[in-house]
């Protein structure tokens, strides 16, 4: 069978004459277009005005993401900030299987003569802002790095912004919402939610001001079961339900005996599950990953991790002449839940001095996924899930 990328010069040779066939009955030909991958259809869109109009319809968008959610993983942005580039470096981690899938990783499309950086990702959206400036000359954007498309968002009505998240589902709508957490004139504690969505291009206010202590991750907010999530580093955790705009308490594990924070490895969501890593010690190695009911009546321990047998065959891992709490030397970037032929898989990618692994939770086992030896740690950077851009290569527009 030719692969499909050799066959878009054939669909174009035979562009005309496909017009003549398929003119007026949209449906057979939808049909032909839902089975491409995603950079193929991308393609086809260059070839007439009626293949463009098809892929960008939104009835065509949902049909086509229904089709192909295989597309909903593909890899994470990692950036680091270099003192006389006005882009930040980014490096795009392609899961396994996902290459097809990786955008290019570069943001420098976005004309900003400030540079920009990565705020936020979700499901193929990216929130960016301007880099080196102040914050009241700070612009945020909304971009779809396959296709570089991107715009400013208006300016939003508050005195300091504290984070802006993306709520976007395309297997339910083509429409996204923009969360921003802004200051609030209550107290210095209090916040104030404002919401944008893309169908009326605006902000507007979205309930009173509500308390949040200043450990709250709110840049790192998490969009799972039609709510945005943030986890503290105290014991205060929020759920925002975006269709009924409503913000509630997310019950939590307690904190361990002994530690005045929570000790979070990674949180986050994959394939429909929203995961939970607390690692508190000794033995840093060994933790509990946790998934959250879809009922919210609380957490559950899904897997039991050892990464004993990796550190062995990673000497790099260990530090010697330390305690045993600082002896591991790894991070947790992301989890992966996905499909394989008729089974599923969960693996957790990890980040250790000098490459990326990826950690099968159900067999134990693990393989190199990058060597970044030579670029991301050159100037001794390490990264955690918080520094984390998922990306997910859906068919969407802005």
């Amino acid at each position: 069978m030719k692969k499909v990328d050799q066959m878009i010069p054939w669909l174009n040779h035979c562009r005309k004459r496909a017009v003549v066939i398929f003119e007026g009955n949209d449906d057979v030909f939808i049909e032909i277009l839902i089975r491409l991958p995603i950079k193929s259809l991308l393609k086809c869109k260059c070839v007439c005005k009626w293949w463009r109009h098809l892929i960008s319809d939104p009835f065509f968008i949902r049909k086509y993401s229904l089709r192909n959610p295989h597309h909903r993983v593909s890899g994470f942005y990692l950036q680091k900030f270099l003192l006389l580039q006005l882009y930040s470096e980014l490096k795009f981690i392609a899961f396994d299987g996902q290459n097809e899938a990786a955008p290019q990783p570069s943001l420098s499309f976005i004309e900003d003569e400030r540079g920009v950086c990565i705020q936020h990702s979700c499901n193929g959206l990216l929130i960016c802002s301007s880099f080196r400036c102040h914050e009241e000359d700070r612009i945020y954007y909304i971009c779809k790095p396959t296709t570089k498309q991107y715009f400013p968002l208006p300016r939003v009505e508050c005195k300091t912004v504290i984070c802006i998240n993306i709520a976007f589902d395309p297997n339910k709508s083509p429409n996204y919402s923009m969360i921003c957490i802004c200051d609030s004139k209550v107290s210095a504690y209090h916040r104030q939610i404002k919401i944008y969505n893309s169908d009326t291009g605006s902000w507007r206010v979205s309930g009173n001001p509500f308390f949040a202590s200043d450990d709250m991750l709110f840049n790192r907010g998490v969009f799972w079961n039609g709510a945005l999530h943030w986890v503290g580093r105290g014991d205060l955790s929020l759920r925002f339900d975006v269709e009924r705009e409503v913000l509630v308490r997310m019950p939590m594990p307690p904190i361990h005996e002994g530690w005045v924070e929570r000790r979070l490895g990674y949180f986050g969501e994959s394939g429909g599950h929203l995961y939970l890593i607390e690692i508190y010690g000794p033995n840093t190695a060994a933790f509990d990953v946790m998934e959250m009911n879809r009922d919210y009546s609380g957490w559950f321990v899904k897997y039991h991790v050892n990464l004993n047998e990796v550190a062995g065959e990673y000497p790099a891992m260990l530090r010697e002449n330390v305690q045993e709490i600082h002896r591991f030397v790894f991070s947790i970037m992301h989890m992966i839940h996905r499909g394989v032929g008729k089974k599923e898989e969960t693996l957790m990618v990890l980040h250790i001095p000098g490459k990326f692994i990826s950690y099968n939770l159900m067999d134990q086992t693990f393989k190199d996924l990058r060597d970044i030896s030579d670029d991301l740690l050159s100037l001794g950077l390490e990264y955690s899930w918080e520094g984390v851009h998922p990306y997910t290569n859906t068919l969407s527009y802005i």
